[in-house]
């Protein structure tokens, strides 16, 4: 049985996941967008492109501060100490 090599690196698969992101949001969404924002469209996805950027810093601070492969839940379990139920409910809001 041959096994598959491996070609792709960090490169392709991140232009994959920026192709992928295109492809399925900004295309599909843009008309909607148009409707309502009329010509200032472009100021739209400005203020969606900061926003997504502050979204990215959070997760990168919260992946550096508590480094095991669940940081959002190391987080809320070390802000939400015994509070079980409070931390259930952030946990789920953030699942769904």
């Amino acid at each position: 049985m041959s096994e598959l090599k491996r070609h792709m690196g960090l490169f392709h698969l991140a232009m994959y996941g920026v192709g992928l992101i295109l492809g399925a949001g900004i295309y599909v969404l843009i008309g909607e967008a148009t409707a309502f924002a009329g010509n200032s469209v472009w100021i739209s996805f400005l203020l969606g492109i900061i926003v997504a950027m502050f979204a990215g810093l959070i997760y990168a601070e919260l992946t550096a501060l508590f480094p095991k492969a669940v940081a959002e839940y190391t987080f809320v379990k070390h802000a939400f100490k015994n509070n079980l139920l409070l931390s259930y409910t952030l946990l789920q809001h953030n699942l769904y």
